[in-house]
Order: structure tokens, then sequence, then C-alpha cells
């Protein structure tokens, strides 16, 4: 017999939303229900202040408690589908070496600064990390970055640099990302991807943040190659260190197709921005884009229908935990809306919230959904459980419903570079071989810099009063 004790395991982000769903339905038994009266002010939904008031309480049960499953599953359903739709669309690029191709023509300029070919492939990521591209598909992109990182005479944590915070200094502060202000700014009766300009100059800022700490980083692994995150005490350098010579296979041939690939790619998030902005676009209209491209990105690069179809398929599945993740974070809504408690838990929330005043109750908001992201790691899992809760702590306490969505942005964004819950930057510390502690110190000063961005932005939208349409 096997007298050996299971080690403790954090649960899953989908077993934690159904846990949270238990305990709200064991809630709605325990808090008094009540509700606001509402006033519609343009397309706009609001609650009016000090209208709270008890109403007949309507206790979730156990059925119900598992019928609210399958309703969070039916509410967030078009999300769902734009979630699977994009996971297709970038398994198709990625499989058809689209990507890889970019990657080897940068690596290929022999006579390009190493400080400018950084900057070019950060950026490229950071682009594609606002548009909700590269997400959690940047794992499968780290390779590539190590292999660049160590053809240029750099470590594998180089690599990761480029790739990863790359991709997530676009992916935090993300003018297009469909996943989280996509879903946040629907539930806050905002337009999709609505006040665009103002995040383009976050995602500048924040990639400048990142990039100089890139290129400082790289700097001092030049300058004394034993303070390298790769380093192990007695290594040799040629173990955690690139030789400066080229040895991995990046394909450096940037074919019609690939081309085309990536045009198509750049004007797929050209009209899901203008489309979404001018023409008010919601998730059928960006699933259908994704589609699209998803189908030409495999036509032009020789899959043929079943190939395309069969890679089309592998990108969705590769996205189920992603999905469910909103599914089960939609059913928490639906029980503490049936539950009646909603409100209450607003009512108690907004009093100190207000005491605050409205700039710093929009801080206060950054900070608690920085804290959140650590038990909800998924940018939509997140957005579809807080965002029903802060709109009308937002509507109560003065602050725009555009800030509040700019709040959830924040702190779920930026936290997704440190919490070892976050999947995604897990994995791809494996690739590059580095342990959590060792990033978790070097990423605490960068971390700083983006709060400190955070709290002076959301400062100074709310005192402006910044609506974003």
């Amino acid at each position: 017999m096997d007298n050996k004790k299971k080690k403790f395991q954090i649960p899953t982000t989908c077993a934690l939303l159904f846990m949270m769903m238990i305990v709200c339905a064991v809630l709605t038994w325990i808090i008094p229900a009540g509700a606001y009266d509402m006033e519609q002010v343009g397309n706009t939904n609001r609650v009016i202040a000090g209208t709270y008031h008890v109403v007949e309480s309507t206790p979730v049960g156990p059925w119900s408690a598992i019928m609210s499953v399958l309703a969070g599953f039916s509410k967030g359903a078009k999300l769902m589908f734009m979630v699977f739709f994009c996971g297709g669309a970038v398994e198709i690029l990625e499989k058809s070496g689209s990507i890889n191709a970019a990657f080897g023509k940068l690596a290929s300029k022999k006579n390009l600064n190493v400080n400018v070919l950084a900057f070019l492939v950060m950026a490229f990521m950071s682009v594609g990390g606002a548009a909700g591209v590269f997400a959690n598909p940047v794992v499968a992109l780290v390779p590539i970055g190590i292999i660049l990182a160590t053809n240029l005479g750099y470590d594998a944590f180089t690599g990761f640099l480029l790739v990863y915070m790359g991709a997530y200094s676009g992916f935090n502060v993300g003018w297009a990302n469909a996943s989280t202000i996509g879903t946040a700014q629907p539930i806050a009766e905002l337009p999709i991807f609505s006040g665009f300009s103002v995040r383009v100059v976050l995602n500048i800022i924040n990639f400048a943040i990142c990039y100089y700490f890139t290129l400082r980083y790289m700097k001092m692994v030049k300058t004394d190659s034993t303070k390298s995150l790769n380093y192990e005490e007695g290594m040799s350098v040629s173990e955690y260190m690139g030789s400066g010579e080229k040895k991995g296979a990046i394909e450096d041939t940037m074919t019609m197709p690939h081309l085309l690939s990536l045009l198509g790619l750049v004007a797929a998030v050209v009209c899901i921005l203008i489309g979404s902005i001018k023409y008010k676009w919601s998730y059928d209209q960006i699933s259908a884009t994704f589609f699209v491209l998803a189908i030409f990105a495999g036509l032009i690069n020789g899959m043929g229908v079943n190939g395309t179809t069969k890679v089309f398929i592998n990108g969705c599945a590769k996205m189920v935990n992603a999905a469910f993740i909103i599914g089960f974070a939609n059913g928490i809504g639906v029980i503490l809306n049936n539950g009646n408690i909603l409100n209450t838990i607003v009512n108690w929330l907004s009093i100190p919230i207000s005491s605050m005043g409205s700039v710093l109750g929009a801080n206060f908001m950054f900070i608690a959904n920085l804290f959140i992201n650590f038990l909800i790691p998924s940018g939509s899992g997140q957005a579809a459980a807080v965002m029903p809760l802060m709109v009308p702590i937002a509507d109560l306490a003065g602050i725009t419903r555009q800030v509040a969505v700019q709040a959830f942005q924040f702190g779920d964004g930026f936290s997704n570079c440190l919490f070892p819950t976050a999947g995604t930057l897990m994995g791809a510390l494996a690739i590059a071989k580095v342990d959590w502690t060792k990033y978790a110190k070097w990423m605490i000063p960068l971390l700083g810099c983006q709060v400190i961005l955070s709290l002076v932005s959301l400062t100074v939208l709310q005192t402006i009063g910044w609506t974003g349409l």
C-alpha cells in the first residue's frame, strides 16, 4: 500500500469558480435579498443612489445551483464562441509558419543593432497582444524567442522577455483585447473597444517600461553573465549563454502565403476595430472576422479544406479551458441575481468606496482586482465575475464606467506577469528553464512601475471624468 501523502494541489480555475458558485448559493440563504430602483440614461441602465430596499428572499437550492451552471454557459455562449474562433485562427497562423517566418526575417538581418531588433520583436508581440492574438498562444512562441536570443549570444530568459513580456506589454492594457475589455465593456453597457485612443497611449507607455527593463537585463548579463536568471552555481558560460553563432533553426524564408497571412491578420484587427467603434460590432461579427481569417490563411498556405478544418478545430480545442472559465464565471452572476443578493452586496461595498471619493474608489477597485486575479487568472472569467459588482458600485460612487473597466483591466493584466496561478506565465517560464522565485524577484520592480502607472492613470482619468465615448 502506498502510504505517501498526496501533496495539496491548488484547484483549477474552473473547479475554483464552481466552488465559488456553491458558496454564493449558500449565501443566498444567509444574506438578505435587496434591490435598487433603476433609471434609463441614454442607452444605459443605472442604479439610483439611495433607493436600496429589501425584497422577498429567493434562496438558491442545490438543483437550481446546478442549473445555474448551464444558465451561465448559455449567457456566455457568444463570447465563448468568439474565444474558440480566435483560437482556431491563431492556430492556423502558427501552423502555417507565418509567425515563425516573421521572426526569422528579423533574425536574418545581420547588420541590425541588437537593441533595434529587440524593439521590433517586442513591438510586434505587443501589437499582437493588445489585439488579443498573443495571449495563451504566446507559450508556443517562447521557444522561437529563445533560439533568437541564444543566436545573439544571450540566455533563454532574454528570449522569454522578448516574446512573453513583449506580448503582455500589449495584452495587459489591450485596446482591442476581446477576452478582457471585450467582455467587460458589454457588461458595463459600453461600446466594445470604446476608449481606444487612451488605451493606445497606455500601451505605448507600458511597452516603454517593459522594453527598458528588457534592455537593462540584456546589458546586465552581457556585463556579468553570472547574473543571468538561467545561471546555477557551477555552470559554465556555454551552458546558459548562447555563443552568438546561429545554431537554432528559425525559418527565415518569408513566402508570399506567409506575407498574405500576416497582412490578413492586420486587416482582421483593423476590421474589428473599425467595426466595433463605428458600427457597434458585437461578439458575432468579431467571431465571423476570425473565422474568415482562419479560412483565408489556411487555404492560401496549402492546408486544403480538410487540413484547414482540422487545424482550426485543434485551435478551438486548445481554448476549451478558457471558454469553460467564462461559463462558470457567468454562473456566479446568475446565482447572485436569482438569489437577489447581488444588490445587497453592492450596497454593502458601495458604502466604504463612496466614503473614499470617486478617485480613491477607482484606485481601490484596481487594487482589489489585482488580488482577485490570483484566484481567477482568466481575464474573461474575472470580467464576467467582477464586473456585475463593479458597475453598480461605480454608479453609486460617482466613478465612470469606463474608468471602472480600466481599473479591472489594470488589475487583471499586470498581475498576469507575476502570480504563479497564471498558467501561461508558468508554462513560458518552464520552457525558458527559469525558477519562478528568481523571476519574481526580477519582476517586482517592473510590476511596481506598472502599479504606479495604474494609480496615476486612474487618478487622472477619473478626475477628468473619462467616459471613452
